[in-house]
């Protein structure tokens, strides 16, 4: 899966939110610790995170890796089909930035990925195929230890400001405590329920996904957005929505009201 390369779009993207001073971060962090008060479903959590990515961080793309039972990272979100083949081409080949955060517990950055086909030979060249051009891998950590991570996917090369780096940093602290939502020694089950439940989400995600393209007849990128902007309008739990989609309960034309 690959589409045209666009050097420029990176930038226009991170240059849009080179102006956002950190005098604004803390309204920002305000307005996402609001959204994540009231039990929020892991959908909307790992939605939450991508929205930040592609908006106040600038990303062209991101992605999420979570643990599995198992101690395998596994692609718990994605903000599109071209992330989420980015993503899952990380966990086949068990190389990349967000493998290395996850096995280190601190942030993996590549301002520039055609310098590092010889530190990850399969997943660098694939990811400029895919026209991303820079990556950087932030740790999601659950008493010290990494349980998964945060990749931000840029089209052109980028290196974070500090301010970005922290605020990525706080956000992804931020989503792990939504997703455990316990105290104690349950904290690291509750993870793991949460991962668990969220990849059958994804698969039920993609599963809606295809039934609205097919009826619609409609490309899987449109299907998406379509899903996902009614699941927001309607204030309805996107895994609601999904399940409806696939069970049939929900007309896919309804989507497009």
């Amino acid at each position: 899966m690959t589409h045209p390369t666009d050097e420029n779009a990176g930038s226009r993207a991170t240059d849009r939110h080179v102006g956002l001073l950190p005098a604004d971060v803390p309204a920002a962090l305000a307005a996402i610790t609001s959204r994540l008060v009231g039990n929020p479903d892991n959908a909307a959590v790992l939605r939450l995170i991508t929205e930040v990515g592609t908006g106040l961080l600038g990303a062209r793309g991101t992605g999420v890796l979570l643990k599995d039972p198992r101690g395998e990272p596994a692609v718990v979100s994605a903000s599109d089909e071209a992330a989420q083949f980015v993503e899952l081409l990380q966990t086949e080949l068990r190389q990349g930035p967000c493998v290395d955060c996850i096995a280190t517990a601190a942030v993996v950055a590549a301002p520039d990925l055609t310098r590092e086909r010889d530190r990850w030979p399969g997943f660098a060249s694939a990811a400029l195929a895919a026209g991303y051009r820079a990556v950087v891998a932030v740790p999601l950590k659950l008493d010290g230890e990494a349980v998964g991570g945060f990749n931000l996917l840029f089209a052109a090369p980028t290196e974070l400001q500090p301010w970005q780096s922290a605020l990525a940093q706080v956000v992804s602290d931020l989503a792990v405590l939504a997703l455990v939502q316990e105290t104690g020694t349950r904290r690291s089950d509750r993870l793991f329920e949460a991962t668990l439940a969220s990849l059958n989400d994804r698969v039920q995600h993609s599963q809606a996904v295809g039934v609205v393209a097919g009826t619609l007849g409609t490309d899987p990128e449109t299907a998406r957005s379509l899903v996902n902007g009614y699941a927001a309008r309607h204030d309805r739990p996107l895994r609601e929505v999904t399940r409806a989609l696939v069970d049939r309960t929900l007309d896919p034309a309804d989507l497009a009201g």
